[in-house]
């Protein structure tokens, strides 16, 4: 009888449809490039509940994923965790199943919770983002005393024990996939970009707001924000009234890769968002030389190179104070997605 191979089972709320997706959740495309480089020796399988939304198998980057194809839809919401039930219990029968890994604290860990139960496999949870905080109507649902829980950021921890009492013993940051940094040598026109989905949590509105005010002083400025989202047309609109047509340019949604080519023709990075775990996108502007000003989210903590805000006003001083002096575009890295992957590895203890 063959020997079954050890594996990794991630359940994940969506998941990029091919190779090409790249701008479906980019952390965990990294985690699986860094997982499957540092531990070549265990099979990393995938199970996608909403997204992609065609049901069945199909391969990324030579890894097996499943996509449940649940839509979003919460009238389906059984069928889904049925079909993702089903999958597991086949992928049990193929492999060696040693960890339950789930992506975040929301639906994944509750089904994976249950999968944990009843077939006895150790369950690891990371919460990312705003499933630390008590809206999160999953959290009455999960019996933290039977999972390890992962944080993105300290910041996290914090919120989390916040909202269950809870204190979270491991910290794991996003890590860069440092394959995509490419030396250049292009001119770095932008003076401030902005990257993220235009939803009311990131708040583009309030950039557009602060690329009004330094306009007054700084009258040939050039801005980016990259993104798409409900907001795109009130932004557009806000373009529009106050003659930033020449100052502020929206691009849409880019690939991975294109954002990565504007953060190296950028100057200054300014994140507007009011809440993070730990912002990936913040890491990634680093990585490619630039200055962050953002508010006292979650975040690495570097010196000189981010500058934490506790307002509007305050972050227009500092972008007026940074855009009127020298800037230095070496490159920080916090860690890289092999490290990160290496890190789950020994939480895993495999």
């Amino acid at each position: 009888m063959t020997e079954k191979r050890k594996a990794v089972v991630l359940l994940v709320p969506g998941f990029p449809a091919n190779e090409q997706d790249t701008t479906c959740i980019p952390f965990l495309q990294q985690f699986c490039k860094g997982f499957i480089t540092v531990s070549p020796e265990v099979e990393l399988r995938i199970i996608s509940f909403q997204y992609p939304y065609k049901k069945g198998h199909y391969a990324w980057n030579g890894i097996e994923v499943y996509a449940a194809a649940g839509k979003g839809n919460k009238l389906n919401r059984i069928t889904t965790w049925l079909r993702v039930f089903k999958e597991f219990s086949q992928i049990r029968k193929e492999n060696d199943v040693v960890i339950i890994n789930s992506f975040w604290m929301t639906e994944c860990a509750f089904v994976g919770q249950w999968l944990s139960r009843f077939f006895k496999i150790k369950h690891v949870v990371y919460i990312a983002g705003q499933d630390a905080l008590k809206t999160n109507r999953y959290l009455p649902f999960i019996n933290f005393k039977n999972i390890k829980i992962i944080a993105m950021s300290e910041n996290l921890v914090n919120e989390f024990y916040k909202s269950t009492a809870v204190k979270i013993e491991h910290i794991i940051p996003s890590g860069i996939d440092t394959s995509k940094l490419k030396p250049t040598n292009e001119k770095r026109s932008i003076d401030i970009l902005g990257v993220g989905a235009l939803t009311q949590l990131k708040n583009y509105l309030l950039f557009a707001e602060i690329i009004k005010e330094l306009k007054i002083d700084f009258p040939e400025i050039k801005a980016c924000i990259i993104g798409k989202g409900e907001q795109g047309q009130t932004l557009m609109d806000y373009i529009s009234n106050n003659n930033l047509e020449n100052n502020l340019t929206l691009t849409g949604e880019l690939s991975h890769t294109e954002v990565f080519t504007y953060m190296q023709k950028s100057k200054l990075f300014l994140h507007t968002s009011g809440y993070e775990g730990q912002s990936t996108v913040i890491m990634e502007a680093l990585a490619n030389g630039l200055t962050v000003v953002c508010f006292d989210i979650g975040r690495a903590h570097v010196e000189g190179k981010i500058w934490p805000c506790k307002n509007k006003e305050e972050m227009i001083e500092k972008l007026k104070e940074l855009m009127a002096g020298k800037l230095t575009f070496e490159p920080f890295i916090q860690s890289t997605n092999m490290q990160m992957a290496s890190a789950f590895l020994k939480v895993y203890e495999i």
